[in-house]
């Protein structure tokens, strides 16, 4: 039987509203503004490091971010899975076990990223070598590396908080949050960098930095008696953690992707065009990922909602959320690569000088990659959609086709043929060809469950 969600309900909590356009635009807001925040502060790192550190450290930054890319992906697993689960419980009426449950999986997620942190830091040096540095890049590498490993479990905290915010119903407090972070973050980039002459290592501490803050501003909140979710005293369950665990696969699955995917365009890069090619792909992949923050933003933002609804078994308010959310990811995706074929020049300007060498293999790098921005927000949509939903294996499954299968495919199939045009063309087919399957799935899903 459907639950129908009443005017109290939603006074009490912000998740029980019966959604339309512009008030699904204002509570998604906030966290399409966290991630966009999220985004140029990684960005502006970038800016910084090859403005005052060279094309060469930004190389190094590429090289290592696939054990980054871990951690990150340790950290949105619990958080994605988590949110999900705890949403749900919300939904079942049941506030103080989701407090509770929401307290274990921080704690959990948190000593887990101890281990990750200390485990990196014992390999650090045969890891770097895995990695493909180059003699001339290996003493940035282990610069930057070295403050992202210590600082570990607060990358993970730092995550956890600003999904849980918004499963809190406080998506604003996010966003705040995620601008007083950017703002420390930029500012002790041009400290470090620009006056101090820290060079790379300059910005792995003013992120580390950001992030310890955020973290600590985020425990203060959750340690409110008034809050929807604070922390409590809790028992261990472990079928919610590895439910957790299961749901948010998808995540981990994405960001492990990411890595293997990181690694191979460096490889194909610097194979075809040297460690200018390198910092090539490193500029387009920041481009993307300022551009993408849309869709993350807003999938993040609505998915506790879903699992809200899910929760309180309101079909109709699922079916209502889907078709809105299909609308606003289309509109983002006609702005995304509307921005990126108008601003290429610029954006690629930011990082290096018009005359360098970098600067027209990656303009023309970013023109074909773009291509991606139409397809890629349905298809992290459809992803986060079943990790909200409870479903964590087909979640996983769309992150696996798109994200490893897809790019790794075409990585190693269009370079054969189109050389360098093949890298930047790799993740528009990838998309291209996901975009069928998620629109498949979400039919599916629509019609099995006679939203």
């Amino acid at each position: 039987m459907e639950t129908i969600i009443t005017q109290k309900t939603s006074r009490t909590n912000p998740l029980a509203q019966n959604f339309q356009f512009l008030s699904l635009l204002r509570y998604a807001a906030p966290t399409i503004g966290t991630m966009l925040i999220f985004s140029l502060y990684t960005v502006i790192d970038g800016i910084f490091v090859a403005r005052y550190a060279g094309p060469q450290a930004l190389a190094a930054i590429n090289l290592i971010f696939p054990t980054v890319n871990l951690i990150i992906g340790i950290s949105i697993m619990f958080a994605a899975g988590g949110s999900a689960v705890v949403a749900k419980t919300l939904g079942e009426k049941h506030p103080q076990l989701a407090s509770e449950r929401f307290t274990m999986i921080l704690c959990t997620a948190t000593l887990l990223g101890f281990l990750l942190g200390t485990a990196g830091l014992l390999v650090r040096e045969p890891m770097i070598n895995w990695l493909g540095a180059t003699p001339a890049l290996k003493a940035d590498c282990q610069a930057y590396l070295t403050p992202m490993l210590l600082f570990a479990p607060l990358m993970i905290t730092k995550f956890l908080f600003d999904y849980f915010l918004v499963t809190a119903g406080r998506p604003s407090l996010g966003f705040l949050l995620s601008i007083l972070s950017g703002l420390i973050n930029a500012g002790l980039d041009y400290v470090l960098l620009a006056k101090c002459g820290m060079g790379i290592s300059g910005a792995a501490w003013a992120t580390v930095t950001a992030y310890t803050i955020s973290s600590l501003a985020g425990l203060l909140f959750f340690k409110q008696p008034q809050a929807l979710l604070r922390l409590r005293r809790f028992h261990w369950e472990p079928a919610i953690l590895k439910k957790t665990i299961t749901n948010g696969s998808s995540e981990l699955v994405n960001q492990l992707s990411v890595a293997i995917t990181t690694y191979l365009f460096n490889f194909f890069t610097l194979y075809y065009a040297g460690e200018a090619g390198i910092a090539a792909i490193t500029i387009i992949l920041y481009a993307e990922l300022l551009l993408t923050g849309i869709y993350e933003g807003f999938t993040y933002g609505v998915a506790p909602i879903f699992s809200y609804y899910f929760g309180a078994r309101h079909n109709r308010g699922i079916r209502h959320l889907m078709k809105l959310s299909l609308f606003v990811l289309a509109g983002g995706a006609l702005f995304s690569f509307s921005a990126a074929q108008l601003l290429a020049p610029s954006l690629v300007e930011i990082f290096v000088p018009k005359n360098s060498v970098v600067a027209p293999m990656a303009t023309s790098g970013l023109l074909l990659f773009s291509l991606s921005f139409l397809g890629c927000g349905f298809n992290l949509f459809t992803s986060g959609f079943f990790t909200a939903l409870g479903n964590g294996s087909l979640s996983a499954f769309c992150s696996f086709s798109r994200n490893l299968a897809g790019i790794s495919f075409f990585l190693l199939l269009l370079p054969m043929y189109w050389g360098l045009t093949g890298v930047w063309l790799a993740v528009p087919a990838a998309d291209a060809c996901m975009l069928l399957l998620s629109g498949r799935l979400l039919w599916n899903y629509y019609h099995a469950h006679k939203l």
